[in-house]
């Protein structure tokens, strides 16, 4: 079973490894378990700072892949601060053309695709787990709190394969799912890369006044 592992602070290391997975990209990848898993796991400082997408999250110190919820279920990765006692779990799902949104022959709407309304099931299952933990001896062991302010994010399907009005559908679901009070966004692994780079320049000038 993994544990959660702190992960110093590391500005430029960061750096370094949001342009590896920009590079990763535009290798347009599309495996799950072949190509998205192995790439985080092998990205300690970008696995950390996925914890602040939960804004109850300080400092983002904490990660574990591979995460096994008492045997029960087994997150991919779960991110965010022992300190704040918030985290976040998140799923990874492939990056095929039908990821998010497939296509219904005679209907000018899309279906929500199998991989996306997998991981959303995903991690519905992961917080309905952690939750029965609330209060427990377990719970205090393996997240160092007794009560946990979690969310859910799922990374899925790539933003080259939305139209327009499926863009607003994946926007608006992300905005209003929440479960047992835990918001679930959803995102392509393009908009991943551009919420990193969004903040990259404010990481580059916290290093220049560091130096």
């Amino acid at each position: 079973m993994a544990f959660l592992r702190q992960i110093p602070v590391n500005g430029s290391a960061l750096l370094r490894e949001i342009d590896d997975f920009d590079k990763f990209l535009a290798t347009k990848p599309r495996g799950e378990r072949k190509q998205f898993l192995p790439f985080f796991a092998r990205h300690p400082q970008l696995c950390a700072y996925l914890g602040f997408f939960n804004s109850a999250v300080r400092s983002a110190t904490h990660i574990a892949t591979e995460f096994s919820l008492w045997g029960d279920f087994t997150c991919d990765l779960v991110a965010g601060s022992i300190r704040d006692k918030a985290f976040v779990c998140v799923e990874f799902e492939d990056a095929k053309q039908d990821s998010l949104f497939r296509p219904r022959a005679g209907r000018r709407n899309s279906h929500w695709g199998t991989r996306a309304e997998h991981g959303i099931s995903q991690v519905i299952d992961w917080l309905f787990r952690i939750n029965g933990e609330s209060g427990s001896d377990q719970l205090q062991r393996d997240f160092g709190a007794r009560h946990l302010r979690l969310m859910g994010l799922v990374i899925v399907g790539r933003s080259d394969d939305l139209s327009e009005y499926d863009r607003v559908r994946l926007e608006w679901r992300s905005q209003n799912t929440i479960v047992g009070g835990a918001n679930i966004w959803i995102l392509t692994y393009d908009d991943l890369l551009e919420w990193l780079k969004g903040r990259v320049e404010m990481i580059r000038r916290s290093d220049e006044i560091s130096d």
